[in-house]
């Protein structure tokens, strides 16, 4: 029975271990008929993400605040539109070394769908 209980609790620890490192890592794919890339270099530590996101031209910007549960992820991005400051929020579904997210405007006036995959 102990041993059984040791054996359940390692695994546990294993998966919460994983699922932190989940989205560790360099992310890269197409935006949905933008004709660009999405760049996310991400950092996880429990729920918590923090990193960059690169615009269009290849600049990173900060994510102002990140979160993931379980597979879900949800990102702010402090990011910038012919001279003004913008608001991206990035949400989306993480499986394996593959993300679905939507990055839309904090105003909803643009949005797209991207799908990206971590580097190796």
């Amino acid at each position: 029975m102990l041993r059984a209980l040791s054996l359940s609790v390692l695994f546990l620890l294993a998966v919460v271990i994983a699922l932190a490192a989940g989205v560790t890592g360099k992310w890269t794919g197409p935006m949905e008929g933008t004709g660009a890339d999405v760049v996310l270099d991400l950092k996880s530590d429990g729920t918590v993400v923090t990193g960059t996101m690169s615009d269009s031209e290849g600049k990173p910007r900060p994510v102002t605040k990140g979160s993931l549960d379980g597979g879900k992820i949800s990102l702010t991005v402090a990011s910038e539109y012919q001279g003004n400051p913008i608001t991206l929020l990035v949400t989306g579904t993480v499986s394996g070394d593959t993300m679905n997210l939507k990055i839309q405007t904090e105003d909803g006036a643009w949005g797209t769908d991207a799908v990206v995959k971590r580097a190796p």
